[in-house]
C-alpha cells in the first residue's frame, strides 16, 4: 500500500490558511457574432500593428512596451 507524505494529519494546511477572498463582480463579455467581430479588429484593423513598415504580431514585445504591459 502506498505511503502518504507527512501523513494524513496535515491534509488541507495550505489551502485551510490561504485567506478567503470575495470573488469580484466583472463585465459580462461579448460572445458570439460580437466576440469575433472583435478579435477581427484586434488582429487586422489595428494600425499600431505595424514598425518600420513590417507587420507585427498582436503580442510582440514592442506593442507590449507601448501599451506599458511589460516591467522594465
Amino acid at each position: 500500500m502506498a505511503r502518504a507524505h507527512g501523513g494524513l494529519a496535515n491534509a488541507g494546511k495550505v489551502r485551510k490558511q490561504t485567506p478567503k477572498v470575495t470573488k469580484q463582480q466583472k463585465s459580462r463579455s461579448v460572445t458570439g457574432r460580437a466576440a469575433l467581430r472583435a478579435q477581427y479588429k484586434k488582429f487586422f484593423c489595428s494600425d499600431q500593428l505595424m514598425f518600420n513598415g513590417k507587420a507585427i504580431s498582436p503580442n510582440s514585445f514592442i506593442l507590449r512596451k507601448k501599451r506599458g504591459l511589460v516591467a522594465e
